[in-house]
């Protein structure tokens, strides 16, 4: 594939983009104890994980979350 359609094929996905967007944050995918995905959670970078992670089932709410965060 060339360059031009690989790139429309295989685009950014929604995390990739969360994370380019708030790039002073650790974004990342919890999992169930079941073994299966969970929430999206996020972090500030610099955290000394003394707070817990902001969390959302999707990345468009972890989104809004990140948003309105006092860290931002």
């Amino acid at each position: 594939m060339d360059d031009e359609r690989t790139t429309l094929v295989f685009g950014p996905s929604a995390a990739e983009i969360l994370q380019a967007d708030f790039p002073g944050w650790l974004i990342w995918r919890d999992f169930t104890q079941a073994g299966g995905h969970g929430d999206w959670c996020a972090q500030p970078m610099n955290a000394a994980g003394e707070e817990p992670p902001l969390r959302h089932a999707a990345p468009e709410g972890l989104r809004a979350l990140l948003e309105t965060s006092d860290d931002q």
